[in-house]
């Protein structure tokens, strides 16, 4: 890897994880969420330091390329955060339901006292 891309993924990485903090402490985002993409700038930091060991995970891999190698972990990482996701929206979606019936519940009960006040 040439010195000048391993610069400019430094300067990326850590440019992401500032903007991470930034949003963080700003209240922009929430820190278990802010946690994966902390993890995903590491990487891409760890990549810039140390980009032998993506030589030594391709060949034990068996990956001839080692950008093929970082090709198949940021895939992998992007289908775990797209189930995490959908796992949070179907969680949202069961809660949503419950306050629903909450609110309809209520509803019935506030027409029922007025009905009963007339």
């Amino acid at each position: 890897m040439s010195l000048s891309l391993r610069l400019g993924l430094l300067f990326a990485s850590l440019m992401v994880l500032t903007f991470i903090i930034f949003t963080v402490a700003h209240r922009k985002l929430n820190i278990k969420y802010s946690i994966v993409w902390m993890l995903w700038a590491l990487f891409a930091l760890l990549m810039a330091i140390f980009p032998e060991s993506f030589y030594a995970l391709s060949d034990l891999l068996g990956i001839q390329m080692p950008v093929n190698t970082v090709f198949l972990i940021m895939t992998a990482l992007l289908y775990a955060l797209t189930f995490y996701v959908y796992i949070m929206i179907t969680k949202h979606n069961e809660e949503i339901i419950k306050l629903t019936y909450e609110i309809s519940a209520l509803k019935k009960q506030l027409d029922e006292q007025k009905k009963n006040e007339r």
